[in-house]
């Protein structure tokens, strides 16, 4: 049994919004009851006749997602795609999708979302990167102002990614959750911080200086 691709990604647009998110299987909310993961209610609704109302502009969102994400067949000729993105790629460059690549769908929102909001950070990266220079002193511990630019969960890592911009230079640091000292890590927060000069080097992705850090101290977090 198979499925319109576009209708699979328009119910999974119509779960996202109205599962407030993506929510997976082992995810904490799910595992306490709180929440249906993403991919159990899409199977439900294809395979045991639940119900999701799926409205014009959930249609039209996954239009949007399916054109999208089938650029990455164009990235495929910049550099070698992760077995994720291959998967994603043969799914929307697909006209029927059957039972067992159902499940990639219900990401697909969150993966769009996640990708605009890289492509919005490339543009900024590009206009702070050709004015950054290095900061702090080598292998020593400095104070930093800086204001959160970019928050990127690393799968590999389990933790997430932090790029600040620091009196207009690129720093960074990895975070183990989205809590930094008492409020939320979340771009355009600004912090006085503490922290030790990890690495200072040209980024081999972006071509720009930047600084690491670990050992991060919050002083203060400012408004």
């Amino acid at each position: 049994m198979s499925f319109p691709t576009q209708d699979v990604v328009a119910t999974s647009v119509a779960i996202h919004r109205a599962n407030g998110g993506f929510f997976r299987k082992h995810d904490d909310e799910v595992f306490a009851g709180k929440k249906k993961s993403n991919s159990q209610l899409l199977y439900r609704y294809f395979f045991e006749g639940d119900k999701v109302e799926v409205t014009d502009a959930d249609k039209s969102e996954a239009s949007d997602i399916i054109e999208y994400l089938q650029g990455l067949g164009f990235k495929a000729l910049e550099r070698k795609l992760t077995d994720f993105e291959s998967n994603v790629l043969k799914f929307v460059t697909s006209d029927e999708v059957g039972k067992e690549s159902i499940g990639i769908a219900a990401s697909l929102p969150k993966v769009y979302k996640n990708k605009l909001e890289s492509d919005k950070w490339q543009d900024r990266e590009r206009d702070l990167g050709k004015k950054s220079e290095y900061i702090g002193t080598l292998h020593e511990r400095g104070n930093f102002d800086i204001t959160i630019e970019f928050v990127k969960f690393i799968p590999k890592t389990v933790s997430y990614l932090v790029t600040a911009n620091c009196k207009g230079n690129i720093i960074k640091f990895f975070a183990q959750d989205k809590i930094l000292g008492s409020s939320e890590l979340k771009e355009g927060a600004n912090y006085s911080i503490t922290a030790y000069v990890k690495s200072q080097q040209v980024s081999k992705y972006s071509g720009f200086k930047e600084t690491m850090v670990n050992r991060l101290k919050v002083v203060e977090s400012i408004s």
